[in-house]
């Protein structure tokens, strides 16, 4: 009991193992497999991202680039114009219709600048020590502190000029060009061009890839903000030159920068990674939440697997052939509604013992018949009958004076009567199986002398050491002279012949006599061989098919046939 226990407790710890292997497995492979998909996507999302995040920021800068450079030489042309150079000249000078007049060329001229560009909204010209405005609304005198912002401004070597929420563009009229630096006194004139902030931070919004994103343009060496569209408070613009990542606030941010050749200013593009984040926590989630239920998966494996495949292979594989180990044949496991798909195998698996039961008990029966056959064969052929036909056979040569043959037929009794009663084991030489039967036939040829005419052909050397069950020659011999001899006619002489020869890997010793054997009679000793249970006396020619078909594992070890000499011929067939 402890055994059978142990055997199952066994058996289930090993299926137990084998299917926590496999679900962890499958699990293991599941989550690797979505942490490479979830990378795989993460750096095609990235590398996506930074492809338009870097088309995006190149496209804005060309064209902010493109528009302020138009705007800028737009300015150049303005103040390096005649109609400018000669109002200057002849402001002083002329009367107030030919002033009116040029002032009037260049309100045109900035009414055109303000019309043809959509950054432009509104150009003016200054002239400091003229205190003479001139715009697309007129032209008036000006002694405002607005100019010489301006001025100072430029003096710094600027352009583009950012106050508050207004931006310019400032380009300066000379009085020396030579000079590097401008100062109050040599300028004759400034022209300004404010741009429109709004239509800026509209282009930089369109660029943002996500609203959380900021854009920023400075200056070339980062010391100056242009613009911003973002409202958080940014760190000192020096820290965005040589950073990657920047933080803030609660934000992260991926740094990036772009300027156009040529251009005054450089733009950066802050990157939001919060919805990366998002994503990442998503895709962590996402895992933790797959393997919870993985484990739920594989609790409820082990449940039902318990319940629809351990348990019923422990029926079939443990305890139902344990039963069968225990050579328990008639067991049978109880069929259920509920065994499922392992209906048919117990239904195949009862098939089976059941077979094998009626194999066992037909193998066993054969068994005892064929000793019972062999037994009363055994006894038969030391029949006192047997040997008192000898002893007299041998008294009547000796009182005829047949010293010679009286001699060899002495021997030959000896020989056979040894053989069976005093050599013991069921596997024999085939040798020894024909010598023994050889010298039944020497003592019956003298017996019947005259009668019969034996050819008994020499076993060739080679198969001397074949190994064969016991009598399963001499018997054919007393068939011939117990069904044969003694009920022909006293005129009639029989031959009786034994030969070898080779079937592929077999041996075949064929013995046959002369006569006239019918075809019913030949259907009849067939039928016998091919279904010996039905007998319920074993003869011989059945007991010798038996016993060679155990001996070898074949089907049909003994053959009848209709000899060439008229008689029966009996064919033996033993494994090379």
């Amino acid at each position: 009991m402890k055994k059978k226990k142990g055997q199952k407790r066994a058996f289930g710890k090993y299926l137990f193992r084998w299917l926590l292997v496999l679900v962890l497995g499958f699990a293991a492979i599941s989550v690797a497999f979505n942490i490479y998909i979830y990378q795989t996507e993460k750096d095609h999302y990235t590398n996506l991202n930074k492809k338009e995040k870097k088309d995006r920021i190149e496209y804005l800068a060309r064209n902010m680039n493109e528009s302020f450079t138009k705007l800028k030489r737009m300015s150049e042309m303005v103040i390096g114009d005649d109609v400018v150079l000669e109002l200057y000249c002849k402001y002083d000078m002329v009367n107030s219709f030919e002033r009116g007049k040029l002032c009037d060329a260049i309100k045109e001229r900035c009414m055109e600048l303000d019309n043809m560009n959509e950054l432009t909204l509104s150009s003016t010209l200054y002239f400091p020590d003229k205190n003479l405005k001139i715009d697309r609304f007129g032209y008036h005198d000006d002694d405002s502190e607005e100019f010489r912002q301006f001025i100072t401004e430029r003096q710094t070597g600027k352009v583009f000029l950012v106050t508050d929420d207004r931006a310019y563009m400032v380009e300066v009229l000379k009085k020396d060009y030579i000079e590097d630096y401008w100062e109050q006194g040599n300028v004759l004139g400034v022209f300004v061009m404010e741009v429109d902030t709004k239509r800026i931070m509209k282009e930089l919004n369109f660029a943002k890839m996500s609203p959380q994103d900021i854009l920023l343009m400075t200056n070339m060496d980062c010391s100056e903000l242009y613009f911003t569209d973002g409202t958080e408070k940014l760190p000192p613009l020096t820290e965005l030159q040589d950073s990657r990542n920047m933080a803030i606030g609660d934000n992260q941010y991926f740094v990036d920068s772009y300027e156009e050749e040529g251009s005054f200013f450089r733009i950066y593009y802050l990157q939001d990674q919060s919805l990366l984040q998002l994503l990442q926590k998503n895709m962590k989630n996402s895992i933790l939440v797959f393997i919870g239920i993985s484990i739920l998966n594989i609790v409820l494996v082990m449940l039902l697997g318990f319940r629809y495949i351990l348990h019923p292979l422990e029926v079939l594989l443990v305890k139902a052939f344990g039963e069968i180990e225990k050579s328990n044949l008639s067991y049978r496991i109880p069929l259920t509604n509920k065994d499922g798909v392992f209906s048919d195998l117990y239904r195949k698996f009862n098939y089976m013992a059941e077979r094998i039961d009626s194999l066992v008990s037909k193998e066993l029966k054969q068994q005892i018949l064929v000793n019972k056959a062999n037994f009363k064969h055994l006894q038969a052929q030391i029949n006192p009958h047997f040997m008192y036909n000898s002893y007299f056979l041998l008294y009547r040569m000796i009182k005829s004076g047949d010293r010679e043959s009286s001699l060899y037929l002495c021997e030959n009794p000896g020989h056979f009567f040894k053989y069976i009663n005093r050599d013991s084991g069921d596997d024999k030489r085939l040798s020894d199986e024909v010598s023994h039967a050889r010298a039944y036939a020497v003592i019956q040829g003298y017996r019947y002398r005259g009668l019969i005419s034996i050819d008994f052909q020499e076993l060739p050397e080679k198969y001397n050491y074949i190994m064969v069950p016991r009598l399963v020659i001499q018997p054919l011999f007393e068939n011939v002279f117990k069904y044969v001899i003694d009920e022909m006619d006293d005129d009639e002489k029989i031959i009786l012949r034994v030969g070898y020869h080779e079937e592929g890997e077999h041996l075949v010793i064929s013995v046959e006599n002369s006569g006239n054997i019918h075809e019913e009679e030949l259907c009849r000793i067939r039928q016998k061989l091919q279904e010996p249970e039905k007998e319920e006396n074993i003869t011989a020619l059945v007991n010798i098919n038996l016993r060679l078909n155990a001996y070898f594992k074949e089907d049909q070890s003994v053959r009848v046939l209709k000899s060439n000499l008229g008689g029966l011929k009996v064919e033996i067939r033993v494994r090379l």
